[in-house]
């Protein structure tokens, strides 16, 4: 019998109870808080007895918690999970950061499967009532690092709309950054372009220079996103790795490099090149990229046109086949070739012309950002 529904497209990549240290204190070796499995498993142990202590309808002070994990250097935000993925807005605030805030950066109480139906229910929910004060708390500490980049519902405008082919609107944080109470770190100080402020926590705090933080961010990352030419000279002049903390790499979507990219900044990454490898350049490069509902609409096309040919395929020992794409900048297939030919040619021709109909690609993208015209493939097998 044919086996083999298509498989894939080939697309490039890549002890005890503690808290987060807070900018300025460095972190094992990546200085990255995230690679310590010990203080993740803390983290997590925290959560799960907060949420235990609220399901039982313990009274708590949000305000006193908030104040302590503050003290303890833990500024993640209550949030709640959905179906679509993590909210802050139940509790009233929102981060700008790129995507959803990721699962180690708050501090999930509860799951929500309607968030519109949740919002309903307002404070008349223990746990909402909860999560909004201790938000409001933790985000009115003076010790809070990132009130500029998380704010209240309240104090936040309209959300730019961010589009792959569009120019970026400000996707890190706020376009605006006036009316901040000033912190005392190399992120606030890169993000408010504050060479003065940087270069006294360079000399404090030399190693902290790539340390990311909760966000997964270096400075020189910060720097970038708010494009502020001078303290990102500062970093690299001090030695800040383009490629991010020792942990991360120049792929990674957090690191210096990638941001520089997402904003479009070309005079930034000629700036960062001489700093990194020739392969770490090129891995800035990106393949085409299919689209997953489009490949799925595909894959039935696939499995109907397979069994009318079944009678002529079976005859083949089974086989590993690529349908090879050449795709242009604006994303669209201009060729395809089955590698190698089945024993039909018409299948062949047939299932080429359906994938070009049907496969939808993101354009490939040069070191730069810039969509040029890419190779790409699927593979697939048939046969007994």
């Amino acid at each position: 019998m044919l086996a083999g529904a298509l498989l894939s497209g080939c697309q490039s990549k890549a002890d005890g109870v503690e808290a987060p240290a807070p900018e300025g204190q460095g972190v094992a070796q990546c200085g990255d808080f995230r690679a310590r499995p010990a203080i993740l498993a803390a983290m997590r142990d925290k959560d799960l007895h907060l949420r235990r202590r609220l399901s039982e309808h313990r009274k708590l002070d949000p305000v006193a918690l908030a104040h302590d994990a503050a003290g303890q250097g833990d500024f993640r935000l209550a949030a709640v999970t959905t179906r679509n993925g993590i909210s802050l807005e139940l509790y009233n605030a929102q981060c700008r950061v790129l995507g959803d805030p990721s699962p180690w950066s708050v501090r999930a109480l509860a799951f929500v499967p309607d968030l519109a139906a949740a919002e309903g229910k307002g404070e008349g929910d223990a746990v909402t009532a909860f999560g909004r004060r201790y938000n409001a708390a933790l985000m009115a500490d003076p010790r809070y690092p990132y009130r500029d980049i998380c704010r209240p519902i309240a104090d936040v405008g309209p959300e730019p709309e961010i589009k792959p082919d569009q120019p970026i609107a400000q996707p890190y944080g706020f376009a605006s950054l006036n009316g901040v109470m000033p912190v005392d770190t190399m992120g606030y100080a890169a993000r408010h372009n504050d060479t003065h402020q940087l270069r006294r926590l360079l000399q404090e705090h030399p190693s902290d220079i790539d340390r990311p933080d909760m966000f997964g961010l270096t400075p020189l990352a910060w720097a970038i996103a708010y494009q502020r030419w001078r303290t990102a000279d500062v970093l690299i002049a001090a030695g800040a790795n383009p490629t991010g903390a020792t942990c991360q790499t120049a792929i990674d979507r957090q690191s210096p490099l990638q941001v520089a990219r997402l904003m479009r900044w070309s005079d930034m990454i000629l700036r960062l090149k001489p700093y990194v490898s020739d392969e770490q350049f090129a891995y800035l490069r990106q393949n085409p990229r299919y689209d997953d509902g489009s490949l799925a609409d595909f894959n039935r096309a696939f499995a109907e046109i397979r069994s009318r040919y079944d009678p002529v395929l079976r005859k083949l020992p089974f086989s590993r086949h690529e349908l090879d794409f050449a795709i242009d900048a604006q994303g669209k297939s201009t060729s395809c070739q089955m590698v190698p030919a089945s024993n039909s040619p018409a299948f062949d021709t047939e299932l080429c012309e359906v994938a070009m109909k049907l496969v939808k690609w993101t354009p490939a993208r040069d070191a730069f950002a810039t969509t040029v015209p890419g190779d790409a493939k699927l593979v697939f097998g048939i046969g007994k």
